[in-house]
């Protein structure tokens, strides 16, 4: 099972993803937790690698936990722990760094390029009409 963090933005029935390393599948901002990091301090870690973004830890808040497909590795489970931030973020200003190649939102029920996991939390925690 690998275990990962990620921040989840919702808006208007659309989610916020990135892609990396041009896969065709786009998954949440966020990856594994590092021997000896807390959650925060892997989202923050990531966040920092893959969106130059730098949130507090009291600018994070826990949503949950869903386990779902890996992607793109085969007959493997994901954890995601997500989490949400209280700070009001313009996204078209925040720009990609390292192995993120495209950040854009998704509408939850367009799903042809979401990730398998990223579709488990939709169902379990996003509001759909």
């Amino acid at each position: 099972m690998i275990k990962c963090v990620c921040l989840v933005e919702e808006k208007d029935d659309k989610i916020l993803l990135v892609q990396v390393r041009n896969r065709e599948k786009y998954y949440f901002p966020g990856g594994k937790i590092d021997d000896g990091e807390s959650y925060v301090e892997a989202l923050q870690r990531e966040l920092k690698e893959e969106l130059c973004l730098d949130l507090a830890e009291e600018e994070l808040e826990f949503i949950g936990t869903v386990v779902g497909e890996a992607y793109p590795q085969p007959d493997t489970r994901t954890e995601l722990n997500g989490f949400r931030t209280t700070r009001s973020i313009d996204w078209s200003k925040v720009t990609t760094d390292n192995e993120i190649t495209d950040i854009q939102w998704f509408d939850i029920k367009d799903t042809e390029y979401i990730a398998p996991a990223v579709i488990t939390w939709i169902n379990q925690f996003s509001k759909k009409d």
